[in-house]
């Protein structure tokens, strides 16, 4: 008999007890008991235990304090060593959980046979209101049938870097190969500590867990559907400031290396700390030089593709603070005009494809082949919009499902009333 619970949800959390009580909350509406929590506060001005106490009277919540403030991956590598679950998922306060997706998990698992990863989708609730908690939300992403992808293929899709990171038209697999907003056996995650000594290796922990997990791992499945709501807005993404703002870059990467120039120096384009591709082609270079074997010894990294979407972030920079734009321009023309004719023309091709950033998923409602329809339903009910879209296969306006700003209960209820018919009506 398994004494480990199924799933570890492991949550490290820093200064966000608001959000963190709302994810909480969703997390203890789990319809199983087959599932820890695990909070690890990080906090510096805004300690959570106030805020974790309540849940603590269920003994699968379980809350942890460092002795100091730690980085970000230390946080993580520090959470996650309390997991005991059989399959182990990093998250953080901005995901609302369907309280059928630990069982979703649960069914797959036991489905296609213990596979090493189990990767979701998820839905966007724009925070328009932080303290009131209001904000949009519509439908995005069409249930599918489970899928199994391969883990070396998900890896060379990574290292080559043609497509982006963050891409609309590849947004269904964002998640693909990762234990942030995915689940990972807890084989695959001991095998990771043991060759690497963590799990979240400096800078990008979501990415260079996620390398390290695909090089250990095979069959990976695609749940095909959104297990959860992610909230987005001005100040919730970390990730999204330090790509825009340099002083907020700085201050990440300070706090997270012992030796800012030296690290910088050592970046696959030396001193071009700015956006994330840079970092994170770095980081696949930097863990491919610890373990060369398995999956990794496979895949080869795309240093022009690469740089071509660091010419596209450069652009994006809305702070500098102290920096001057001129030198990390002049980086990327030293660095460019060293290429080869055939790495130029794979730089010239990320750039003149930066309209493949905004080009639309099939996996999206709207483009997913339903008849566009120009019918406009005010506040519209989540049956009613599942049964326009899989019943009479139209694609309603894509507007914001109610006609003012949604309090973030309300937007879950709609998401997980829509989500259940939708499953009904297409059969899943």
């Amino acid at each position: 008999m398994n004494d480990r619970p199924f799933l570890s949800y492991v949550l490290p959390t820093r200064d966000r007890p608001q959000l963190l009580k709302k994810c909480l909350e969703y997390l203890y509406a789990q319809q199983t008991d087959d599932y820890e929590v695990i909070v690890s506060d990080n906090s510096i001005n805004k300690p959570c235990k106030d805020v974790v106490a309540p849940f603590l009277k269920d003994k699968k919540f379980k809350y942890f304090r460092p002795t100091e403030p730690l980085s970000m991956p230390d946080n993580w590598d520090f959470a996650i060593e309390k997991a005991q679950g059989q399959y182990i998922t990093v998250i953080n306060e901005k995901f609302l959980f369907h309280p059928r997706a630990t069982t979703v998990l649960q069914e797959l698992a036991d489905e296609f046979n213990t596979p090493d990863i189990l990767s979701w989708q998820y839905e966007h609730f724009a925070m328009l209101d932080g303290e009131g908690q209001r904000g949009t939300y519509h439908p995005l992403i069409k249930p599918v049938m489970p899928s199994v992808y391969s883990a070396l293929e998900e890896l060379k899709r990574r290292f080559d870097f043609i497509e982006p990171l963050f891409g609309r038209s590849t947004q269904e697999k964002i998640s693909f190969g990762k234990i942030y907003s995915g689940a990972v056996n807890r084989k695959i995650v001991e095998k990771i500590k043991q060759h690497y000594g963590r799990i979240f290796v400096p800078m990008s922990p979501d990415f260079t867990s996620m390398v390290c997990a695909l090089n250990f791992s095979n069959k990976c499945v695609d749940v095909g559907r959104s297990l959860m709501m992610v909230v987005s807005g001005e100040n919730i993404s970390n990730g999204e400031r330090t790509k825009v703002s340099l002083p907020a870059a700085k201050q990440f990467l300070e706090e997270t290396t012992p030796d800012f120039s030296q690290y910088i120096s050592q970046l696959v384009v030396p001193g071009f700390w700015l956006g994330h591709n840079i970092f994170i082609a770095s980081d696949y270079a930097c863990i491919k030089a610890m373990y060369s074997t398995g999956n990794l010894s496979k895949v080869k990294l795309n240093i022009p593709a690469a740089l071509g979407w660091a010419m596209i972030e450069y652009d994006q920079v809305t702070e500098w603070g102290d920096e001057d734009p001129a030198n990390f321009k002049k980086i990327l023309d030293d660095f460019y005009a060293l290429l080869t004719d055939e790495e130029k023309a794979i730089t010239d091709s990320i750039i003149e494809k930066n309209e493949k950033i905004r080009q639309p998923s099939p996996r999206e409602i709207y483009h997913s082949g339903l008849t566009k329809s120009d019918i406009y339903i005010p506040d519209i009910s989540p049956e009613e919009l599942a049964r326009y879209h899989w019943e009479k296969q139209l694609a309603l306006p894509r507007k914001p499902v109610s006609t003012g700003p949604q309090h973030l209960d309300d937007a879950m209820q709609f998401y997980i009333k829509y989500t259940n018919l939708s499953l009904e009506l297409l059969g899943l």
